[in-house]
């Protein structure tokens, strides 16, 4: 990427680079160093001068004002002496005077000011010298151009030297010596030389100025899509072991879905929301159809695979939010795109690099408070369980008391935990020699959740070698192998300890453990109420469930840069995947101690997929400078293709004779209720796309693009679908108006409106398709069933995107702020239909359904200490989302759905509404004279009575903000950076009280409070009704409340050895760290957090050699 940003400068059509330049006069030659700001030349000066000669000035006001000003010697000798006292006095008036009544004049060119005579014919100059790295390494193929020459320009040969002959109306002449991954240099020359030396510095052009899509890239500063950019450095900085946190920290608008049934698990995916959801999700699965796309090089990955990304590799990520931003991925970027681009060579000399990661995990059980196993059977006693009319469970109650009174109070949660030690290695090569660069990595990581047995361990291999030819021809290969091993805990989930009773002992009088346990002992069945399973004994059988995914990508990049102006480029991926997922529970286990058969004692699943994909894409670009004040234009088209071919098989197999025969072979039969299946998925996209910007002076600027996509997903009739997108912006900081405001430094408008597409449902959903079923069985073959109608005026959905936008910078960079507001409206929504029986189709997808999202983001940075030794850097991200549901289908308004099977809320969904809505009965509270609850009706009366029909919305889960509170402290080569993180405004269906305080099961282990705070004897004043009030479930205003939290989410320290240490010792670079996740949190709600599987806090090292 470095090299097309290099080449979009020498052909003039974009200036994407600030270049400070640092000016050395000489009779013959001027050299100028890029980074740093526009020239301001309203700044002020004071000089005083006595018939002092011109070049005497010029150099006296780059001394003070660090502007950098190149002139030919001997041109100017011509001028005469200037005399005159400037006292605070404008750049351009001492220039102004300094050329008055001559045939001189000044212009700025790539941030250095040229002062030459235009009367002076065309010259022609020859200038020869040698490129080399800040190693004095030479660099083979480094490009020479002559700034503004109409695309003159040579590149070093093997051994790094040139000779470059040009002619030039200006003297002097600028010349950009660039290489690929080096920082361009500016060489002002005033004639023809030999033994020009020129030293380059790693880095190229800044992060902050560019925006990669993936197909090409856009000055940030005349862009008008909204985009957040994040060098990889800095995610490293905020938490080297989780990305999706890390990249959540720092951009406004994304969230990391917290999943409080999954905990910290290491093998369960996060969910990631950018600006809310676009569809409605009415089951687990289609929540993922509001996850973003994630791009990496150009590829499209798997949300598993960014999960196990390395972060190390990371060079930068673009997060891209509106329309505008997206366009060029049509139907994949409603929910937003995710843009990561890996590190490039930058040293001609061969690299090694290693990073090693160590982690320690620690339960957190902090928000868990379960009784003790004397007030557990005390309130099993008030809750009636023991008062039988014949006596018959007064046996059992003394067995238990007697267990209590013996000291018997099993610690049932810390069971199954553990202390995991984690590891994660990184090792990296790369190098360039002449014309091929290369780099090699290696990637294995082992993590241990705190849950016993568990683990998720990765490798992961990539190798990408290019070649880049004097004709400015570059190709360039990556392979890419990732190998992904996981394993549950074979102690179950954390929710079955949480119910065990603590007056039970795991182990029996002869220490041997219990297979279950059983509220009456007098009853010893499966089915009786209180059943319980001792987890601890299932975990010492031999059952398993582990999965393994392989990934296999081969990607193949070319770019030609034709003339300095146009180059084309492409890319092609082949992805070979394949996974296999197996779960064997052993026929000892205590599910089947009813089971008497031996056929159906054991089961046995297993899963596997293969995949076949490929896709490519051809864009060409062409940009070109219109003047040299800042105008110009760029435009891009290209077109993509995308194939899938994925197949999978599902088998159960049933009767295992002993434990540890636990190969599928051994079974003695499938299950009759899931016999085996499979599928395969067929889908085919193509896309054309042309997209344009042009800017004007730098102060006015827009974008237009359009794109049609085609996907073999729709219908015959609408297989293609148009997206367009349009955008304005103005640089106000560039108008004269403001040219007197120094504290102002950046002070952008943008604005963008347009359509992207979203893919959801399945491949076949437009075409009739029907399941064979061995119950249809005939003498000339078996039947076949139709599940879904075909539909073929079904056409995409799409989402109109508006944004509008802000960005200030100022006092000097003290202070960045950035603002967005968005409505986001999902059009021709897909929805799945039922159908009556006689149609013989079970359902039929239609586009029936429309929502809107309307909120905003922002970000505020400021540097509250900035000085030699110090700094000091806080930025605060949020953002609000609000969504409303605009149309939908009576299905949908009639159907209650569970999405999360560990909420107890049943969602609805209403017009007018919100799909984050919560629905209950409105309550007065508990009536303290009879303990019941007082329930309030949809007309306001008051009853005992629970009505569903009364059910209103009481809440909604949708916080009215959210983000990160971001300090990064340095002191020379330390560094201390934490995030907190927050949330506030949103309301929650707090699940503990419902399940474990009030609606319990006395017969399992619940919630202190439903001891210490239910309703007793009247006048109680009490949240919660009487213990024996159990009988009927139902959704009430008393358990929704209002979830305000502030966590510290990460919190790290490192240090960077310096340089001149490093080398005596061999390295090149040197850093180490500690870091810190979850450590503290504060919540305005109680609840058990980590209910599946705990929370955990963890403590890491960082150590990062490089040779």
């Amino acid at each position: 990427m470095q090299k097309i940003l290099q080449l979009l400068s020498r052909a003039r059509a974009l200036r994407l680079v600030l270049l400070a330049a640092t000016v050395c006069a000489a009779t013959t030659v001027t050299m100028a160093q890029g980074g740093g700001k526009p020239i301001n030349l309203n700044a002020t000066v004071s000089i005083e001068a006595a018939e002092r000669p011109v070049a005497a000035i010029l150099d006296e006001i780059s001394k003070k004002t660090g502007v950098k000003i190149a002139y030919d010697p001997e041109d100017i000798r011509r001028l005469p002496a200037v005399s005159g006292d400037f006292r605070k006095a404008a750049i351009s008036d001492v220039l102004d005077r300094c050329i008055a009544g001559s045939s001189f004049k000044y212009q700025i060119e790539n941030n250095v000011v040229l002062v030459f005579d235009t009367t002076v014919k065309t010259r022609r100059f020859t200038v020869a010298g040698t490129v080399y790295d800040s190693n004095n390494t030479v660099l083979p193929g480094a490009t020479v151009l002559l700034a503004n020459g109409s695309g003159q320009g040579v590149s070093a040969d093997e051994k790094g030297e040139f000779t470059f002959s040009f002619t030039t109306k200006t003297s002097p002449a600028l010349l950009e010596v660039g290489f690929l991954g080096m920082e361009t240099r500016q060489v002002a020359v005033t004639g023809s030389m030999k033994g020009l030396k020129v030293k380059l510095k790693e880095g190229g052009t800044q992060i902050e100025d560019v925006v990669v899509n993936g197909m090409f890239s856009r000055n940030k500063n005349t862009f008008t899509g909204s985009v957040t950019t994040v060098k990889g450095e800095d995610l490293v900085s905020i938490s080297n072991t989780n990305l999706m946190t890390a990249l959540s920290a720092v951009t406004p608008g994304m969230v990391v879905v917290q999943n409080n049934a999954l905990g910290s698990n290491p093998n369960a995916i996060p969910e990631i929301l950018i600006r809310g959801s676009n569809s409605i999700a009415t089951s687990a699965e289609e929540k993922a159809y509001n996850n973003p796309l994630i791009i990496l090089d150009g590829a499209e990955i798997s949300m598993e695979e960014l999960y196990d990304l390395d972060m190390y590799e990371i060079e930068r990520i673009d997060v891209l939010k509106d329309a505008q931003a997206a366009i060029v991925y049509g139907d994949r970027a409603a929910n937003g795109v995710i843009v990561i681009e890996r590190q490039q060579v930058t040293d001609s000399k061969p690299r090694l690099s290693y990073n090693f990661v160590p982690e320690l995990s620690v339960p957190d059980l902090s928000s868990i408070n379960l009784t003790n196993a004397a007030q557990k059977l005390e309130l099993e006693r008030l809750a009636g369980l023991y008062e039988t009319t014949d006596g018959s469970m007064d046996k059992t109650y003394a067995y238990k008391l007697q267990n209590v009174r013996r000291g018997v109070n099993t610690d049932w949660i810390r069971a199954p935990l553990r202390v995991p030690f984690s590891h994660t290695h990184s090792l990296s090569l790369s190098g360039r020699a002449q014309k091929i660069d290369y780099r090699a990595s290696l990637r294995f990581s082992d993590k241990y959740g705190v849950m016993k047995g568990d683990n998720r361990r990765n490798y992961t291999l990539n190798f990408s070698v290019g070649y880049h030819s004097r004709d400015k021809l570059t190709l360039r290969y990556t392979a890419n192998y990732s190998l992904t091993d996981s394993k549950e805990s074979p102690y179950g989930t954390f929710s079955a300890y949480t119910k065990l009773n603590p007056y039970e002992s795991p182990y029996d009088e002869y220490g041997n453990l219990v297979k279950a346990f059983y509220f009456d002992p007098e009853d010893p069945s499966t089915t009786s109420a209180g059943f319980q399973a001792n987890p601890l004994y299932n975990a010492t059988l031999s059952s398993f469930s582990t999965s393994r995914t392989q990934n296999l990508r081969n990607t193949v990049d070319a770019k030609w840069e034709i003339t300095p102006d146009f180059y084309v480029s492409g890319q092609f991926n082949v992805d070979i995947e394949s996974s296999q997922s197996d779960r064997y529970i052993s026929p000892d286990d205590a599910q089947f101690l009813s089971k008497t058969e031996p056929s159906e004692r054991g089961t046995y699943r297993l899963g596997t997929s293969k995949g076949f994909n490929y896709d490519g894409k051809l864009v060409l670009n062409y940009g070109r400078a219109l003047d040299s004040q800042g105008s110009g234009f760029v435009v891009n088209a290209g077109t993509d293709i995308q194939h899938t071919n994925l197949t999978s098989s599902y088998v159960t197999a049933m009767g295992f004779l002993k434990d540890n025969l636990s190969d599928i072979k051994y079974a003695l039969g499938y299950d009759p209720s899931s016999l085996p299946s499979g599928s395969e998925t067929l889908l085919a996209k193509v896309g054309f796309f042309a997209s344009g910007n042009i800017y004007f002076r730098n102060r006015y600027f827009a974008d237009i693009s359009y794109r049609t996509s085609g996907s073999s997903a729709y219908g015959s009739e609408n297989r293609f679908a148009p997206m367009w997108s349009f955008g304005l912006g103005w640089n106000l900081h560039k108008e004269k108006f403001l040219d007197d405001v120094e504290w102002i430094d950046v002070m952008r408008l943008t604005w963008s409106w347009g359509y992207n597409g979203q893919t959801t449902g399945s491949p076949y959903q437009a075409i009739t398709t029907y399941r064979y079923d061995n119950k249809n069985m005939y003498y000339t073959g078996v039947g076949t069933v139709p599940i879904r109608m075909g539909n073929p005026e079904l056409k995409w959905q799409r989402v109109l995107k508006n944004n509008i936008g802000i960005d200030l910078t100022l006092f000097k960079e003290r202070l960045v702020l950035s603002f967005d507001y968005f409505r986001n409206t999902t059009k021709d929504q897909l929805m799945s239909i039922p159908l009556p029986a006689s149609t013989g189709a079970e359902n039929i997808t239609v586009n029936f359904g429309e929502n809107q999202n309307t909120g905003y983001d922002f970000s505020v940075a400021a540097q509250i200490i900035r000085s030699r030794n110090w700094a000091w850097t806080s930025v605060i991200n949020g953002s609000h989302v609000k969504d409303r549901i605009k149309r939908i289908s009576n299905t949908l308004k009639n159907t209650s759905y569970q999405v999360d099977l560990d909420s107890p809320l049943m969602l609805r969904f209403r017009e007018g509404g919100s799909q984050y809505d919560i629905y209950a009965v409105r309550s007065a509270g508990i009536d303290p004279a009879t303990g019941q609850e007082i329930f309030i009706k949809k007309n306001g009366e008051y009853t005992f009575k629970y009505d569903t029909e009364d059910e209103v919305v009481v809440g909604n889960t949708q916080p009215k903000l959210q983000g990160t509170w971001l300090n990064t402290l340095r002191y020379k080569g330390w560094s201390l950076n934490f995030v907190f993180s927050y949330t506030f405004g949103g309301d929650t269906y707090n699940k503990t009280l419902w399940e474990k305080v009030e609606n319990i099961d006395p017969r399992y282990n619940v919630d202190e409070r439903a001891f210490t705070d239910r309703w007793k004897r009247p006048g109680d004043l009490s949240r919660y009704l009487a213990i024996r009030q159990t009988t009927q479930k139902y959704n009430s205003e008393r358990f929704v409340e209002r979830l305000n939290e502030l966590w510290l989410s990460s919190a790290t320290i490192s240090y960077e050895f310096q340089a001149k240490f490093l080398k005596r010792l061999g390295f090149k670079r040197l850093a180490v760290g500690v870091g810190v996740t979850d450590l503290v949190r504060f919540s305005s709600v109680k609840y058990e957090r980590g209910t599946s599987y705990p929370y955990s806090r963890t403590i890491n090292l960082m150590i990062r050699p490089t040779f």
